[in-house]
């Protein structure tokens, strides 16, 4: 059986509220935790300035398409093919 993961604190302090309230919503709509949210943030960060190494950087892809695969069971299908909104998207 996996170990669970062991987390360590770190306080974050935001200079404006409304910047508060936009990661709060931010991550709600994601179906995350505050802490998910600004964790998944610092790592895309971290990642894209080399300071993570390449294990943390496939981990993180593989919560990504996990995060991705869940996003759709909960939506389920949409009924439109998907080569059809790539089309409406190139159109905007």
């Amino acid at each position: 059986m996996a170990k669970p993961p062991t987390y360590l604190r770190l306080n974050i302090y935001v200079d404006r509220s409304d910047l508060r309230e936009a990661v709060k919503i931010a991550a709600a709509r994601c179906g995350v935790t505050l802490s998910a949210y600004c964790l998944e943030a610092i790592r895309l960060r971290l990642m894209e300035e080399g300071f993570l190494p390449r294990q943390e950087r496939e981990v993180s892809q593989q919560q990504a398409a996990r995060a991705l695969d869940s996003l759709r069971t909960k939506v389920g299908p949409i009924g439109v093919p998907v080569s059809d909104l790539i089309a409406q998207g190139r159109r905007r």
